[in-house]
């Protein structure tokens, strides 16, 4: 099936490709949710690609390369409950791919970013991908609110925030330069766990949330009368209101926990919904 799925969207982008030149300009970003609202905000004609992945963690790697993307999906597919299908990924990765092959020099491109690690790290990545086009480039971001993600962005402050800043941020031959050799040194890297400290990317250890799994764990059962199961899913919450963090990596951590006997286990783990935990 995946061969199938691929050799059609494979004559599918042949057909875009012949129309792309009027359908505007290609706007780039980092998650598949972002795409939807950047789709619905930006003015027509317009393509928007999106980076089916999120790589605050698991492995990089040269990801432009079906081996390299193999390795990531493993570790995903092993580690991450995202009830995505297997082969899934490669699917959607490989048509990311042929997408950004196939835009033409003549058209503008547009990175949209937020203040997270996933899409720092992202448009570093499409930078990487897009290093042997000539198109002009240009960062588009919000930086002057409280907004992490840009998923987070109504369709009104998409269309203001790109009228604003359409022509003014072209990215230079030396930060093309720059941007690519971070995402070298992404790859390079052993963790498979990222923050953003507002300035850059730095690796962690893969148990570098556990504590705090731990110690929101323990807050929601000193505000119980007696200690119960606690909802997998408001734990996460819990933890929201005070980091950027994933969820989907979060639940693996309380996985984990739960395998080491850190934890009980009420349910089936099959979602972060699915099950309730207790401290031992």
């Amino acid at each position: 099936m995946s061969d199938m799925v691929e050799k059609i969207n494979s004559f599918i982008q042949e057909s875009l490709q012949l129309h792309q030149r009027s359908k505007g300009p290609i706007h780039l970003v980092s998650s598949e949710s972002a795409a939807g609202s950047l789709k619905v905000g930006l003015p027509k004609p317009h393509t928007v690609i999106a980076i089916p992945d999120n790589f605050t963690f698991g492995p990089l790697g040269k990801l432009d390369k079906e081996t390299e993307q193999k390795i990531r999906e493993e570790w995903l597919f092993d580690h991450i409950n995202d009830e995505q299908e297997e082969g899934n990924y490669a699917s959607k990765f490989s048509n990311m791919l042929r997408q950004i092959d196939d835009i033409v020099d003549s058209i503008p491109i547009y990175l949209w970013y937020g203040n997270n690690v996933a899409e720092q790290i992202g448009i570093r990545f499409m930078v990487y991908l897009l290093r042997e086009k000539k198109n002009t480039i240009y960062l588009i971001t919000e930086d002057k609110t409280a907004i992490s993600y840009t998923s987070q962005l109504h369709s009104e402050q998409i269309k203001k925030i790109f009228e604003q800043n359409k022509d003014v941020f072209p990215l230079s031959s030396n930060e093309r330069s720059t941007y690519i050799e971070e995402w070298f040194k992404l790859v390079d890297s052993k963790e498979v766990l990222r923050k953003w400290n507002g300035r850059e990317i730095i690796g962690v250890t893969e148990n570098y949330y556990d504590s705090l799994i731990q110690a929101t764990a323990e807050m929601l059962h000193n505000s119980q009368s007696e200690k119960e199961f606690l909802p997998v899913g408001e734990v996460i919450a819990e933890i929201l209101n005070k980091e950027i963090i994933d969820p989907f990596f979060l639940e693996y951590r309380i996985r984990h926990l739960t395998y080491d006997g850190t934890f009980q286990i009420k349910g089936i783990p099959k979602s972060m919904h699915s099950y309730k935990i207790k401290l031992q």
